[in-house]
């Protein structure tokens, strides 16, 4: 390490470079471009602070590596700080995520480290640990309760033997927190869920969740079941876990094939159930995604998720914490929220830091939990554990809630536990007294599902009402409301993959033309009318595994010409027929074309068409023959009157003599 005699030696023999190289820091000059400039990085491996007096001394250990692809000279590592300090987490975030003025300490043979001379090389790929010191005296940090921004930049040549031409080509930022003189009350929450494999009961759509139960969910349930942590269970997740204890089947293609986590669930399920309830509390079933569904409009998803995890025993007596997707409220969500009445809501977008915040008049109070390191989810553990340990001191005794979703999450929470941080669980903290008196929120734009996928969802929520009057006495529509929202899951978030397959095999469940491959309408494809009316067998068939109730209709070509009752409505078990009759009625002789399909009482159609042509060919010849009759009959009854008329009158006309005329004489 630097810290050894070679490299003490090696630092006293440069020091005169070093102080040259220093005098070159304050009036750089500009040096004349090159075809490529070195790059090098410091990557912190350690840091230790052995107390918060003036005397205490804090450690940096790192590696500086050359990952460019030329070679640079004079290569030096200073320790760096800002003297700043951040007692807020407003001011903690824009440390974060942007630079904080501060400077150099002082050269010194702990402040300052020689990784190559001037004219040595430091060649690409080439690194060197090294390690820095500063007492908390030397570093300023004179503030109880605040982190200060600290680390060490990298400073080089691009040319061998130059003295005055040292530049910053690498640096390493993080905090050293100096916590206040009370204990800071820390809620670790684990949060127990996983995306949604389940599509209706006993049927999966893969078994992704038999691997997640022993390998993170597992990693998981192990750390709820620590001493002073705490668990959210999402409702959905337990459901799908007992589901599969009892057996169930996966989507294989067309087909189904038995699922492999059966051994899997019913351990994970036995060691929950071995949970004490006073650390635990249960979230939105499924977690749906309230954010995008807001912007579309969905004002039932909370609705919803509650009547599904009501069907899910035995978490009634749990509280409510809601966790909107990525963990940011925005005032519409926080809107939304309200109607279902949470004891809380989880956000890392809060203005001020604190474990409980209480809410907006009407609405519940927020969690305030610590955010990951902003801008850098990929940082190194040291890292992000030095940014942590940051948002426990500037939240100070008003404590704060980490919520650990992976086992990462997991580990750094270990690593970010210090003698002035003290567990609390999370019934403590909902009694508590909220230790920031209403709470602000920083605006947000989370990512969110698209205002499609809810309209998407809208049609699948229709799908189940269709199917219900399809089988009435099936068990799939009562299971809409827990499937709607698994297809809400804010676990789709940027996973439209994983969305698309989902949904497209809830699909080929419940949605009707999907459902009506299964259904056939059998008919002769010509029908010759003699009458007016006439009744035709037409057949359906149902090879579904549930009874269906349905109809035939038919459409016509020409309704002016032949129209078309619908058929009686009649039940058709499952593996089969059921024939009924269609009674058209004809106005005109003729060729029809007429399309017929199976259809709900409704009118929802089932099966597509089938083509039919009715011939009305009797219907004129029988009209003529009614036409001659009636004609026959009314020149008969006119002769027969005509014959009345003239009998009467030759029994009341005069002779021509005078006398009366007789029939006789008259004819």
């Amino acid at each position: 390490m630097i810290g050894s005699s070679r490299h003490r030696r090696r630092a006293v023999a440069s020091l005169l470079a070093g102080l040259s190289a220093t005098a070159g820091l304050l009036l750089a000059t500009p040096t004349p471009a090159h075809a490529a400039e070195p790059e090098l990085t410091f990557t912190m491996t350690a840091l230790k602070v052995s107390g918060y007096g003036k005397d205490d001394t804090v450690t940096l250990s790192g590696t500086v590596v050359n990952t460019g692809s030329v070679p640079a000279f004079g290569v030096q590592a200073i320790l760096w700080r800002s003297r700043d300090a951040i007692r807020d987490l407003a001011t903690l975030r824009r440390a974060g995520t942007s630079t904080v003025l501060g400077a150099r300490l002082p050269i010194s043979s702990d402040h300052y480290v020689v990784v190559s001379t001037s004219a040595e090389a430091f060649n690409p790929g080439q690194s060197e640990q090294v390690t820095l010191r500063a007492t908390i005296g030397e570093l300023g940090f004179d503030v109880r309760g605040a982190a200060f921004p600290f680390g060490a930049d990298v400073i080089a040549n691009t040319d061998s033997g130059a003295t005055a031409n040292f530049r910053s080509m690498g640096e390493l930022r993080t905090f050293v927190n100096i916590p206040g003189t009370e204990k800071v009350p820390v809620t670790s929450v684990v949060l127990l869920t996983d995306p949604p494999t389940k599509l209706v009961d006993n049927l999966f759509r893969n078994d992704s969740l038999a691997q997640d139960l022993t390998g993170r969910l597992g990693t998981l349930l192990d750390a709820a079941a620590r001493p002073g942590m705490n668990w959210l269970i999402d409702p959905a997740l337990l459901d799908e876990v007992r589901d599969m204890a009892d057996g169930y089947q996966v989507v294989s293609g067309e087909t189904t094939v038995p699922g492999t986590g059966q051994d899997a669930a019913k351990a994970w399920l036995a060691r929950f159930e071995g949970l004490e309830d006073r650390f635990g509390g249960r979230t939105l079933f499924a977690n749906p995604d309230l954010t995008g569904a807001r912007a579309a409009g969905d004002e039932l998803v909370v609705a919803r998720s509650e009547r599904a995890a009501a069907k899910v025993p035995g978490l009634d007596d749990l509280p409510l914490v809601v966790v909107p997707a990525g963990t940011q409220l925005t005032t519409a969500t926080y809107d939304l929220i309200a109607s279902s009445d949470p004891d809380a809501v989880v956000a890392t977008n809060t203005v001020a830091a604190g474990a409980l915040q209480a809410g907006t008049p009407g609405h519940p109070p927020v969690l305030g939990a610590s955010g990951a390191l902003p801008g850098t989810t990929d940082a190194p553990q040291n890292l992000r554990r030095q940014y942590a340990l940051a948002t426990s001191v500037v939240a100070g005794a008003r404590g704060e809630v980490r919520l650990l979703r992976t086992p990462a999450d997991v580990e750094q929470d270990e690593a970010a536990m210090g003698s002035w941080l003290v567990r609390r669980s999370l019934d403590e903290l909902l009694e508590s007294t909220p230790g920031v008196s209403t709470v602000g929120l920083v605006s947000a734009r989370p990512a969110r599902l698209p205002t499609e996928a809810f309209e998407e969802l809208g049609r699948l929520e229709s799908d189940f009402t269709a199917f219900a009057e399809l089988a009435p006495d099936s068990s799939l529509p009562a299971q809409s409301d827990a499937a709607v929202s698994r297809a809400a899951s804010s676990a789709w978030v940027g996973d439209t993959t994983g969305f698309d397959a989902h949904l497209r095999d809830l699909s080929r469940l419940v949605s009707l033309p999907e459902v009506g491959r299964s259904v056939h309408l059998d008919a002769s494809p010509r029908f010759v009318m003699s009458s007016r009316t006439n009744q035709f067998p037409v057949t359906v068939t149902n090879n579904l595994t549930e009874p269906i109730r349905v109809q035939v209709r038919v459409t016509t070509a020409n309704e002016l010409r032949l129209t078309v009752p619908p058929s009686e409505v009649v039940t058709v078990e499952p593996d089969q027929s059921v024939t009924v009759n269609v009674r058209p009625e004809a106005t005109s002789n003729g060729l029809v074309t007429a399309r017929a399909y199976v259809a709900t009482e409704s009118g929802r159609r089932v099966t597509p068409d089938i083509a039919i042509t009715v011939e009305i060919t009797d219907l004129g010849v029988v009209a003529w023959i009614i036409v001659g009759v009636s004609t026959l009959v009314l020149v008969g009854a006119t002769a027969w009157r005509i014959r009345q008329v003239r009998r009467r009158a030759s029994t009341t006309a005069p002779a021509r003599d005078g006398g009366p005329v007789t029939p006789e004489a008259g004819e």
